[in-house]
């Protein structure tokens, strides 16, 4: 009988979860085929939420950054890789108009999670050297490693960051 109430129980908060709608800055938005991508207001991020994850905290734009589509789609790739590992990808966008990033939405992971900065407060904290920008932490929120900038040859230095800390061997 308590298995049955604990079931009908997961199910709802599921269904709550799932029906969520764009509404405001804790918002989730229907990706093309994907679920749904958790959204929220810089002021609502923790980094010590995530403790016991390694973290990878990007930032990006959609506007005046050439290569961040590629960089989003390297992100979802690294998501889908590592994140049953442990890996959380949080995208911090630093457009000043949120209807950028959202419409970057489908493209990301949707067990990443989406930060909208739009006044590159957190960005400013970070003293950004160009877009995009990658911080790495390990398990204990140590920073570890810092990436500026993203070229497809620098991909493999920036995975085999992640797996070292991830504690499994990169494959190519």
């Amino acid at each position: 009988m308590l298995k049955k109430i604990a079931y009908v129980i997961l199910v709802g908060v599921t269904l709550a979860f799932s029906t969520m709608a764009l509404a405001g800055p804790e918002e989730s938005v229907r990706g093309s085929n994907r679920d749904r991508v958790p959204v929220i207001d810089v002021r609502d991020f923790n980094l010590t939420k995530l403790e016991g994850k390694v973290v990878l905290i990007a930032f990006w734009q959609k506007l005046e950054c050439d290569p961040c589509e590629a960089y989003i789609s390297w992100l979802s790739t690294m998501q889908s890789r590592y994140g049953k590992e442990g890996l959380a990808v949080v995208a911090v966008n630093q457009d000043l108009e949120s209807s950028a990033a959202t419409s970057m939405l489908p493209k990301i992971h949707s067990r990443s999670q989406v930060v909208l900065d739009p006044t590159r407060k957190m960005g400013s904290s970070y003293e950004l050297e160009g877009m995009p920008s990658t911080y790495l932490y390990d398990r204990n929120q140590n920073m570890t490693d810092k990436f500026v900038g993203f070229v497809t040859e620098e991909t493999e230095a920036m995975e085999k960051a992640i797996a070292k800390l991830i504690e499994k061997e990169y494959e190519d």
